[in-house]
């Protein structure tokens, strides 16, 4: 019988993820442990922000190997929308030096994968940062046709002319690693009535870039 590489790695991913649940608690009680000692405040914040990167990272690789599953359907249950945004926008407000605001009504719901969409809004997040934005904004956007989509806007140099006319986008290497290839794959799991999720990039009229995340 053939060697199943992919279940093994699956395997060991889990493994790895729980033990990163694992340290990621400790790291909790840590934390409240020291609470009374400022001058380590400082080292458990660098400890803090590593560890969530590597989390995520490890969430990203499980995904992965979700979507490359062909038996793989997203889980598109009912969720606020704003309670999936809150944990990544406080995150990168207070970890990453980001200015994160948004205009994102609290009633609004959609049905969605949490998994998915929180690797591609971090993802988002992260290429802005690297790219030198400062601040960026979310907000939404509803059809008639039940479509919707989410506009991340920053305040960067914007995407090169090139990419802009980019349909697919590919695996890239240097600091934005996955970058867009990875968002786009995230979104397109997404479907409803036979039409599949999708991104469109832009440039803002004034200044930064704009990525949309569309859900059919």
């Amino acid at each position: 019988m053939a060697f199943d590489y992919n279940t093994l790695l699956s395997a060991e991913l889990h493994d790895i993820k729980n033990q990163m649940q694992a340290l990621l608690n400790a790291q909790e009680d840590l934390n409240n442990a020291i609470k009374e000692a400022p001058q380590f405040h400082g080292f458990m914040a660098n400890v803090q922000q590593h560890s969530q990167l590597l989390n995520h990272k490890l969430l990203e690789i499980l995904s992965i190997l979700k979507i490359q599953n062909q038996a793989f359907t997203p889980t598109e249950d009912e969720h606020w929308l704003l309670d999936t945004l809150t944990p990544i926008i406080h995150e990168f407000n207070h970890s990453h030096g980001l200015m994160i605001t948004h205009e994102v009504d609290p009633d609004f719901n959609g049905f969605y994968d949490e998994q998915l969409l929180e690797i591609a809004i971090h993802n988002s997040f992260m290429n802005a940062k690297q790219v030198g934005a400062i601040h960026i904004n979310v907000s939404i956007e509803e059809f008639p046709d039940g479509h919707w989509l989410i506009n991340i806007q920053d305040d960067g140099p914007g995407f090169q002319e090139k990419q802009l006319f980019e349909s697919t986008f590919t695996i890239q290497g240097g600091k934005s690693g996955l970058g867009l290839y990875l968002i786009q794959q995230a979104i397109q799991a997404h479907k409803r009535n036979d039409q599949h999720g999708s991104i469109h990039i832009k440039n803002n009229p004034d200044t930064g870039a704009c990525v949309q995340l569309i859900f059919p």
